[in-house]
């Protein structure tokens, strides 16, 4: 588990000066500027103007983040985590020292904050718990993990049919572009999901895929609450770690990164009208999800033992079935100049 990328004080930069860059925000930074570089590219073939594509690809990362962070906060189960954040923390699940002794003072609470352990730096003398500091913007904090991406393809439907309409530009050979770079994008974003420690499995009683996190991840917590007697059973005080669980993030990444594959070199090349690479990637990704929420063991809301995720990705297999038989009878080959 590598949640930051770099921290300043690595090199000496204290203080005000002082900053972090989480490995989720840089991976998810390196997938998007991935896709723009391979849609830019095709850009040159089809003859679309490269300064009016990145003004859109622009807009796209802006809805994509308050879309997938708009859902985040209302749908994975977190909204009165939040609303208790700014409210009064210490209605919030505390935290104990790594000794297992209790805190005393902000003091031995911030220590282990600055080592490395995010177990907040406020003490409840009450109950000995270390509780993080109050913080009304934290839902707005996007940088620091907490994006559905869901919520991203769902605020960018609106804002790309906004855009190419308003500039005239060919919406679905641009969709195409999405259907290739977006996988990508994902792919590297769930990287940065597994250095987080976000988006984790199951426990997994398979020895040779099983992960683990060390103490003070949400696996670990998750695991606190819900699998104590295990757990206990298996805790090593030299190596205090989570149980082990499925690698979903990188299961995440590998199907992905094959979408990509698929969609880029295969389906691309080869389509009989514009809007299949998207509609590929949509019903595939929607696929994979559904099987791979069932090994997930994150808070990220739903119905019953169904998530919220897979609920929008039956829906979202059921729209790309339809829509390919629709526009795949009697399809003619895309026009030499990519034009719709």
């Amino acid at each position: 588990m590598f949640p930051t990328l770099f921290d300043s004080s690595w090199i000496g930069i204290e203080g005000a000066l002082h900053f972090r860059i989480p490995t989720y925000f840089a991976a998810i930074m390196a997938g998007y500027l991935a896709a723009v570089y391979l849609a830019l590219r095709e850009c040159v073939r089809i003859g679309v103007d490269k300064t009016k594509y990145i003004d859109f690809a622009i807009w796209m990362l802006i809805a994509g983040v308050v879309g997938s962070r708009v859902f985040h906060v209302l749908f994975d189960g977190l909204l009165f985590d939040y609303i208790n954040l700014c409210a009064d923390p210490f209605l919030l699940e505390g935290k104990a020292l790594k000794t297992g002794e209790l805190c005393l003072s902000n003091m031995q609470c911030l220590s282990e904050q600055d080592a490395g352990r995010d177990i907040g730096g406020v003490c409840n003398p009450a109950n000995g718990q270390c509780y993080p500091q109050p913080d009304c913007f934290r839902a707005l904090k996007f940088w620091a993990g907490g994006l559905t991406v869901y919520g991203a393809i769902i605020a960018t439907i609106p804002t790309a049919y906004w855009y190419l309409k308003k500039h005239g530009m060919p919406g679905r050979a641009i969709l195409d572009m999405g259907g290739y770079g977006i996988p990508l994008g994902i792919a590297l974003g769930r990287l940065g999901c597994l250095g987080a420690g976000c988006c984790f499995g199951d426990v997994c009683d398979i020895d040779a895929l099983g992960i683990t996190f060390p103490k003070g991840t949400l696996a670990y917590s998750h695991h606190y609450e819900h699998h104590l007697d295990a757990l206990t059973a298996a805790y090593d005080p030299s190596d205090p770690k989570s149980l082990p669980v499925w690698p979903t993030q990188f299961l995440s990444t590998m199907y992905n990164f094959v979408i990509f594959i698929v969609a880029y070199f295969v389906i691309r090349p080869n389509k009989r009208y514009h809007g299949q690479v998207m509609l590929f990637f949509v019903g595939s990704y929607a696929f994979f999800r559904f099987l791979i929420e069932f090994v997930r063991a994150d808070q990220r809301g739903g119905i019953g033992a169904v998530s919220t995720s897979q609920i929008i990705a039956l829906v979202t297999v059921a729209a790309a079935i339809y829509f390919y038989f629709r526009l795949n009878k009697n399809a003619p080959p895309p026009a030499t100049d990519e034009s719709e």
